[in-house]
């Protein structure tokens, strides 16, 4: 073939791939012997042809995904481009499959056969993409059957950031300056505030780190995971009553028992490290019961917590122990916000209400305060531990954050 016919074979191959036959026509161009070095004028067609291989892949087909990324990367294509950023979107899904991916194999196979799984690199592929290529519209979010959808941005800070902490690698200056702009650009995500605390992490900025994650419990206090990662940041013998108290707070936020058997062990280690080895043991056995019904390999940190709980130690039920430290937690999240006085104005009664999928759920009762300026929050009194049938007028001191209050006493 001469260069008019290779240039109009591939022309021609786009086509075919955006209508669905991708990986067929990607594999004539590279199979045949005529065609390994492309004229320049074929880069950007037989480009878009691995886009549609990439986009028309299965989830499983991990190692011939990560093949065609690396022939794109060969390719000389204009950057920054649609295409550009069409192809970062694959290498993210691909990133998100791949460990989907192990993580099945683990719990079918074990750690041994998870390892064996083909791995993608989200952060080795982006130094070669080059973070310098992001165009504006890629911080744009979409919508999609009247759902708001994540930037393209949003998407790599996830992946990134999930990587650099799994391999415990400190991130790069570009990066950071990225996951910083996108603080500014989007409105406060407890995510986005997780994964900013991760970067300071990595970079053992711990007490901005700890920042971090005040604001993104503040912007969502019921995801367990978050009380459990600010708890892993605090350290040192005059700090572990704070450690159990955000330990608790966690374990007392909705989640499945699947995801908290780590929390538990967690208390353990921090009531043995305190001397409460009644309530540690106790802890220690709830861990072992829990693990075996699930047929999991006991952690490391039980057994190194179960050495340091005297043999002749009987359980004790830690709920009291809990209970005295509980507020610990509230007032390490809550102290840098002003209190505000307000009174109760109005009573919404809790009613059932009918979701979407038809099933009738109990509603809660509403408060709606006011302070001395006219503004009004509403609130459910109950989750603070309020009466909930307490009379117009009642006066209570709150604490706000974004709009919404946080906490509040009578």
């Amino acid at each position: 073939m001469d260069t008019n016919e290779i240039i109009a074979y591939v022309s021609d191959g786009f086509d075919r791939a955006k209508a669905g036959a991708a990986a067929e026509v990607y594999a004539s161009i590279v199979n045949n012997p005529e065609m390994q070095a492309l004229p320049y004028k074929s880069h950007y067609p037989f480009a878009w042809i691995i886009y549609y291989a990439l986009h028309q892949s299965p989830a499983h087909a991990i190692q011939e995904r990560k093949q065609l990324l690396a022939h794109y990367l060969r390719l000389n294509v204009m950057k920054p481009h649609k295409l550009h950023s069409m192809i970062l979107t694959e290498a993210a899904r691909l990133y998100r499959d791949a460990a989907d991916t192990a993580e099945a194999a683990r719990l079918m196979g074990g750690q041994k056969a998870a390892s064996e799984m083909p791995a993608f690199s989200i952060v080795k592929f982006v130094d070669l993409w080059n973070l310098a290529h992001i165009r504006p519209t890629d911080w744009n979010r979409k919508e999609y059957e009247g759902k708001q959808m994540s930037s393209t941005v949003e998407k790599l800070i996830t992946h990134y950031v999930d990587e650099l902490y799994s391999q415990r690698t400190p991130a790069s200056d570009e990066f950071t300056s990225i996951i910083n702009q996108a603080l500014v650009a989007y409105p406060p995500t407890a995510s986005l505030f997780a994964q900013r605390a991760q970067v300071h992490e990595l970079a053992g900025e711990k007490e901005a780190a700890i920042e971090m994650l005040r604001h993104a419990i503040l912007t969502s206090s019921t995801k367990f995971y978050l009380w459990s990662r600010l708890a892993s940041l605090i350290t040192g013998k005059d700090s572990l009553r704070l450690k159990v108290s955000l330990l608790y707070k966690a374990l007392r936020c909705p989640g499945q028992e699947d995801f908290k058997g780590r929390i538990h062990l967690q208390l353990a280690a921090a009531l043995a490290e305190g001397g409460a080895f009644p309530q540690a043991k106790w802890e220690l056995e709830y861990v072992k019961n829990f693990y075996t019904q699930k047929g999991w390999n006991m952690p490391r940190l039980y057994k190194e917590t179960e050495k340091k709980i005297p043999a002749d130690t009987q359980a004790a039920d830690p709920g009291a122990l809990y209970r005295k430290v509980e507020h610990l937690a509230d007032d390490f999240i809550y102290e840098s916000l002003p209190e505000i006085e307000v009174r109760k104005t109005y009573h919404k009664p809790a009613t059932e209400n009918t979701d979407k999928y038809g099933t009738r759920r109990p509603g809660q009762t509403a408060w709606r305060v006011t302070d001395s300026e006219g503004n009004n929050y509403w609130f459910n009194p109950g989750r603070y531990g309020i009466q909930e049938n307490l009379p117009a007028d009642t006066q209570l001191k709150v604490k706000v954050y974004g709009g919404k209050v946080v906490k509040a006493s009578l």
